[in-house]
């Protein structure tokens, strides 16, 4: 005999009542994560707002001052010049926001925890794939938003637009995202269901394309006849971003119908919109379509499709790994193996470090086109800094999202290092050890390209070495050190532990010190340089000998600087790691 059935309880049969449902999740989960962060987080919420507000700021004054110098400079061609920048801009982002759809909507429909109980309900497929599709897509496309907002406020100002369109570009924005997100969907229930033993294959081959279609284009607009900014390399290079313009391509929807939209033709605006509009439609149709059919069958095929076959060659990596660093401990060498075999396993980490190292490599390569080596000293000194500067703002982010985490991501294992037969000190070391060792290697390598690629003075090229060193030390210092401090043993994501009140302590000290260690080497370099190249401003300049005595002072103050802020950290958060009871 069965009781009775309670009246309160909501009943779910139908596919419109899934879908109601799985609104009211999604709203209770924002609505819950909003009260929360405003309780408990408000540094974090402050911090955000001023760091994107003065990235937007940052970001729209340099947008429209470009726009003003292609208004003035090119007069004629202006309005063509901005249809080929921006399809480039936007079939730039078609290619990034599949990648970062596809990765993210992998791992939450495969490997979460959420997934794997929502398919015990009787929620159908297409409903799963729709409540996590939308998700994937706040989260890969908040960057797209925050980047093209200063960028069409530039434009319209500039061009003298009404208000309406300022309120039609952000529908083109919404619109533009669920294309990629909904190719990226398709493509990860089709390596699932099709290739389960092989996603990160397909992702590596994906990425090694997309880095040689970039290296492919970039040879070509190298090789762009004429001079800088002439008629003849405009025209040349106009003709060699045709592709971007093909009339297939989302891209070109977008630049005309935004460009369009801003001279007040609003007939063609309107219909590149629902263009736009019905491509994303069909485009989600489709990715629903397969998600209803085949995400059930993919996801038991990445479940019990895993290969137990040893990969052969990543042991005899790891081997020669231990023959190379034998000087170190063996204990503490196998914490280091552990975390770099978890780092290339997980294809969110290493595919965002490759993409953005990648891209900032394609830049300094291509930094002779821009014909900055041939600039002033002072100019050459100058772009040599501010390479440094975003190169280590990068390696702040990297080590605020992904080895701040690494002990709070031992989560309920946490209590296995209380049982390991070495000092909970050298845990600690060993993880500093694994994060300043992958930092050097790729920031070394990036910022001597950059000076080569500028023709700095081997002197110069030292000082910027030594300076990524300190840095590369510095913040792996500070991350693993406040990440011993302020562990968060409750969450399994790392971006959510890197978002919450420690991430933001750890990014916020991260740009402290990097503003110190930058700031007092870069100013005596850019006054001397600065009063060779101007020697009517001597008297706001330093003599060789004063940059001299005040470059050792810099040098020694940073060196003090990097010191403190590797050691502090690290005995702070061994001292707390030493207390902590598992």
């Amino acid at each position: 005999m069965t009781g009775p059935s309670n009246p309160l309880a909501p009943r779910i049969s139908t596919a419109r009542q899934v879908g109601e449902a799985f609104r009211n999740l999604r709203w209770r989960l924002v609505n819950n994560t909003f009260r929360s962060s405003m309780a408990g987080s408000r540094l974090r919420l402050v911090m955000i707002a001023i760091c994107s507000a003065i990235f937007w700021a940052g970001l729209f004054f340099l947008f429209f001052g470009g726009f003003q110098f292609l208004k003035s400079f090119v007069r004629n061609m202006s309005d063509d010049f901005i249809d080929y920048i921006f399809s480039m801009f936007f079939l730039s982002l078609l290619l990034m926001l599949f990648f970062s759809a596809g990765i993210i909507l992998y791992t939450g429909l495969f490997q979460s925890k959420e997934s794997a109980y929502l398919l015990t309900t009787p929620a159908p497929p297409d409903q799963i794939f729709a409540y996590k599709f939308f998700e994937a897509i706040a989260y890969s496309s908040w960057a797209f938003l925050l980047l093209g907002s200063p960028l069409m406020v530039a434009y319209g100002i500039v061009e003298d637009a009404t208000w309406k369109f300022y309120a039609i570009f952000p529908l083109f924005f919404l619109a533009f995202v669920l294309i990629p997100g909904s190719l990226g969907g398709i493509a990860a229930i089709l390596v699932a269901s099709f290739l389960p033993r092989r996603p990160k294959t397909v992702l590596s081959t994906g990425i090694v394309l997309l880095i040689l279609i970039a290296v492919f284009f970039g040879v070509r607009l190298w090789r762009t006849p004429g001079d800088l900014l002439t008629s003849a390399w405009l025209d040349g290079l106009l003709s060699k971003l045709e592709f971007s313009r093909h009339p297939l391509w989302p891209s070109r929807w977008m630049s005309s119908g935004l460009v369009a939209s801003v001279k007040g033709d609003w007939a063609t605006g309107l219909f590149y919109l629902g263009v736009v509009l019905a491509h994303a439609g069909l485009a989600y149709l489709i990715a629903a379509v397969i998600a209803r059919d085949l995400y059930r069958v993919g996801y038991e095929r990445v479940q019990g499709g895993r290969s137990s076959k040893r990969p052969r060659g990543w042991y005899e990596i790891d081997a020669a790994f231990h023959r190379v660093f034998f000087f170190i401990p063996r204990p503490i060498r196998l914490l280091i193996l552990k975390d770099l075999r978890t780092f290339r396993r997980d294809p969110a980490q290493w595919s965002q470090f490759l993409i953005f190292f990648g891209l900032l490599a394609f830049y300094f390569i291509n930094i002779r086109r821009l014909s900055y080596d041939t600039e002033h000293a002072s100019w050459r000194n100058l772009i040599s800094f501010l390479n440094l500067s975003v190169t280590a703002l990068i390696l702040s982010t990297f080590t605020s999202r992904f080895i701040f985490p690494l002990l709070s991501l031992e989560g309920r294992n946490f209590w296995v290092l209380g049982l390991l037969p070495l000092e909970r000190a050298s845990i600690l070391w060993g993880k500093f050890a694994f994060s300043s060792g992958i930092s050097l290697v790729a920031t070394e390598v990036l910022v001597v390209l950059s000076d080569l690629m500028l023709r700095m003075v081997p002197a110069m090229i030292l000082l910027h070495v030594g300076m990524v060193a300190i840095l590369c030390f510095g913040l792996s210092g500070i991350s693993v050190g406040l990440g011993a401090r302020l562990p968060n043993l409750k969450e399994d994501d790392p971006s959510k532990i890197a978002a919450g009140f420690g991430g933001t302590l750890n990014l916020l000290v991260s740009l402290v010190f990097i503003a110190a260690i930058v700031t007092s080497l870069a100013l005596p370099c850019h006054l001397y340089y600065f009063g060779q190249d101007n020697p009517d401003y001597s008297s706001q300049a330093i003599t060789e000998s004063q940059f001299h005595f005040w470059l050792s002072v810099a040098i020694g103050v940073s060196l003090v600087v990097g010191i403190l802020g590797t050691i502090l950290p690290l005995r702070i958060g061994i001292k707390s790691f030493e207390k902590i009871e598992f």
